[in-house]
């Protein structure tokens, strides 16, 4: 009787140990870190943190802001966008002295002058992709004053700021395929921006708040 249940304990560690092993095998791997690849690869895009699902996430309202636009940022839009950085940093040390086509091909320059009209910096973008170039806005950053969490809501944008910062979202979301309509206070305070495609068919209408400057959901 003894000798019968030993022999059954026995099998059942036999089989456990079977099952177990090519389990252990796909996370271990030859390299002992085939287990994070898939966790990564794995888990982690299932749950959207890879790279594709970041861009995707990323992507704002209008659609992916990592490819190529439709059309190449232009010099006004490339002002705008640092129009509207400025703006949002509350700061009135920096200003734009000149955007213009730079020596590089495809890249356009964008003067920040300070108060008195020096030159302080040069920052460039990239017209295909519509962006900064790496590291361009690091350094713009390191420019601007820090923002006031404190007095963050106690600001308010009038209409042509606002106008501004609807302008550079619907240019860094809408990848040269969409464009402003029109922008207009509401009764309540807030302003509604309607975004067109080219032929001026209206896309999405969206809330914008004066105090943040961004859709209110």
């Amino acid at each position: 009787m003894k000798r019968k249940t030993s022999l059954k304990i026995a099998a059942a560690l036999i089989a456990s140990t079977l099952i177990a092993m090519p389990i252990a095998s796909a996370y271990a791997g030859s390299d002992g870190h085939h287990g994070g690849r898939m966790l990564e690869q794995g888990q982690f895009k299932e749950f959207g943190f890879d790279g594709a699902h970041r861009d995707h996430d990323k992507r704002g309202m209008f659609g992916k802001q990592h490819r190529e636009r439709a059309t190449p940022l232009s010099v006004d839009e490339a002002r705008i966008l640092v129009d509207a950085m400025l703006l949002r940093s509350g700061g009135d040390d920096l200003k734009i002295g000149d955007a213009l086509l730079s020596d590089e091909p495809g890249k356009i320059d964008v003067l920040l002058v300070n108060g008195a009209g020096d030159l302080v910096d040069v920052i460039t973008f990239d017209a295909k992709k519509g962006r900064l170039d790496h590291g361009e806005r690091r350094s713009l950053r390191k420019l601007m004053p820090r923002p006031d969490k404190e007095a963050r809501f106690d600001r308010s944008f009038n209409d042509a700021q606002m106008n501004t910062l609807a302008q550079a979202m619907v240019i860094r979301f809408g990848q040269g395929e969409l464009k402003l309509g029109k922008i207009a206070e509401t009764d309540r305070g807030t302003y509604v921006a309607t975004v067109t495609n080219k032929a001026g068919d209206i896309v999405r209408e969206m809330e914008l708040s004066r105090v943040t400057g961004r859709p209110i959901s």
